[in-house]
């Protein structure tokens, strides 16, 4: 587990795709107030051995303008931390205290194309 405070991290929407079915992304967002979860993932293709990053990132409320909890708009998305690691969405979850306010978002990230 290699967990990292970062300052922030941009991260940009998936719009749509274009006639080849090619990701067309939003403008970069900036996201203070973070917190970056990576892992390394070992797999076999074939007979060589290959290592991927998943991540876990956490934003915290609250941010300076407010976040869509929609799943939907969030998969897909493209994230690019301060070392310039680029990582996909693959899932979104919007997490509440007991009295149903809002205290963070829960994003679980892959390395490389979505």
């Amino acid at each position: 587990m290699n967990l990292s405070y970062k300052q922030s991290v941009e991260i940009s929407k998936k719009q749509g795709e274009d006639r080849w079915g090619e990701a067309i992304y939003g403008e970069m967002e900036l996201f203070n107030n973070i917190e970056l979860d990576k892992r390394p993932v070992f797999q076999t293709i074939g007979k060589k051995r290959e290592v991927k990053q998943t991540a876990v990132l956490t934003i915290f409320e609250p941010q300076i303008d407010s976040i869509s909890t929609s799943k939907e708009e969030w998969i897909g998305a493209r994230v690019v931390d301060d070392v310039q690691d680029v990582f996909y969405v693959e899932n979104y979850e919007a997490i509440y205290d007991e009295n149903n306010n809002l205290i963070k978002h829960q994003l679980n990230l892959i390395e490389g194309r979505f």
